[in-house]
């Protein structure tokens, strides 16, 4: 991942450049986002069915194969590079913000054995962000208690299959533990039959959830011409039933919140409990109570046993 957002700007991300092999087309459609305005782009390298066997030759596109003995195994490719030097980022400078690049990977999982594989997958960690595409309600179920690693959750936009999209009580879990669910609309510029799907599936999705929360919209872009400013990408919102002024966190805030948790598993794990100076105890034994309740935690519990020794250091050198 390029930078941490504390000292940045940030505005608007596509989430979904999918690299298909070809780099120039790539980086075609990256310097297409940055001119439009987009300061965060997700290349997203898409291995399809998590069993299936991916080759990765220099920059083409993962390949399924097979080991011999007809067995098959899964190996992610490395994610993809760009080179920030061969973009113009005068525009976004001008502005205040910076580009960040950032890595992704996509697959598809059938069942809890491909869940254990991915998620115990070696490459794994070379990937800023990934994205699972359940095959059913019941793998969605397994993300929602055994989805830390997983960023966001996906589907393939016009299919007529997607049995899990009214599961909303699933999907609101998800949302709840920092999942994103990821709506894409190159699909829907392809045909007519294919857009009255991926409306459909939208439209679904987002009845399942509290006005959008926690859904981030993207162009899954193959070629230059899928992809989108980020305000004509953002009102493709409204055709999904959302309201207006509500568009704009489908690739602004949603999106930056997905980002930030992706980050967070990079860095140190810690836990931290916010409550107002009015909810605090008055009693001094219900107050003591409370503390022998968070000393249960963990982390709370090593950061007071490291701010104890720092005062004992300080009293000793005085």
């Amino acid at each position: 991942m390029s930078s941490s957002f504390v000292d940045d700007h940030f505005e608007f991300a596509e989430m979904n450049i999918r690299h298909t092999g070809n780099m120039d087309e790539t980086m075609a459609m990256v310097r297409r986002a940055v001119r439009m305005g987009y300061d965060c782009i997700a290349i997203n390298t898409d291995i399809g069915q998590m069993v299936q066997e991916c080759a990765n030759l220099g920059d083409e596109p993962p390949q399924k194969k097979k080991k011999k003995g007809g067995k098959e195994r899964n190996v992610i490719p490395d994610p993809v590079s760009i080179n920030c030097s061969e973009l113009d980022t005068s525009m976004l400078e001008a502005n205040g913000k910076r580009l960040r690049i950032f890595s992704r990977l996509t697959a598809t999982v059938s069942n809890s054995t491909e869940v254990h594989l991915l998620m115990h997958h070696p490459q794994l960690k070379k990937y800023d962000l990934i994205a699972v595409r359940p095959s059913d309600d019941q793998i969605l179920q397994t993300l929602s208690k055994k989805g830390d690693f997983v960023d966001i959750i996906t589907y393939e936009q016009a299919s007529t299959s997607v049995g899990w999209l009214n599961k909303s009580k699933i999907i609101q879990l998800c949302i709840n533990d920092g999942i994103a669910f990821e709506i894409t609309y190159a699909d829907a510029l392809k045909d007519s039959s294919q857009r009255r799907e991926v409306l459909v599936n939208g439209r679904q999705l987002l009845m399942s959830t509290k006005d959008g929360d926690g859904v981030i919209i993207a162009s899954g872009a193959e070629r230059m011409i899928d992809i989108r400013a980020p305000y004509d990408a953002a009102n493709i919102s409204v055709l999904f039933g959302i309201r207006p002024e509500l568009a704009r966190k489908f690739v602004a805030g949603n999106a930056k919140k997905t980002l930030l948790r992706a980050e967070s598993r990079k860095t140190l794990k810690g836990g931290l409990l916010i409550q107002n100076k009015e909810d605090l105890p008055k009693n001094l034994t219900v107050r003591l109570n409370v503390i022998e309740k968070i000393m249960r935690i963990p982390e709370f519990r090593a950061q007071l046993e490291i701010v104890e020794d720092e005062v004992e250091d300080k009293s000793k050198k005085t």
